[in-house]
């Protein structure tokens, strides 16, 4: 976990591959959650986690779709488990 995870929520890079997650919110500006957002990924969206690297992409599944991430893009998005 980043020094940030305490503070301010769980990241979608400290999450594992094969997890379902919840997006809450974004931590950073206007640019990168309007460039979230085109992509599917809105606060309140569940989705599933097929790949974390370490420094590296974050690859995710929305609905049929996957998506990948930057890291450090990754990093500014504040999620939360999804209890099955």
């Amino acid at each position: 976990m980043n020094h940030l995870s305490n503070i301010d929520g769980l990241r979608l890079t400290d999450s594992s591959s094969g997890s379902v997650v919840r997006v809450e919110r974004f931590s950073g500006g206007e640019k990168l959650r309007d460039k979230l957002l085109s992509m599917g990924l809105l606060p309140g969206k569940d989705i599933e986690v097929i790949s974390v690297r370490k420094n590296g992409p974050v690859i995710v599944k929305i609905n049929d779709t996957r998506i990948v991430i930057g890291h450090g893009m990754a990093s500014k998005i504040v999620i939360s488990p999804v209890q099955n």
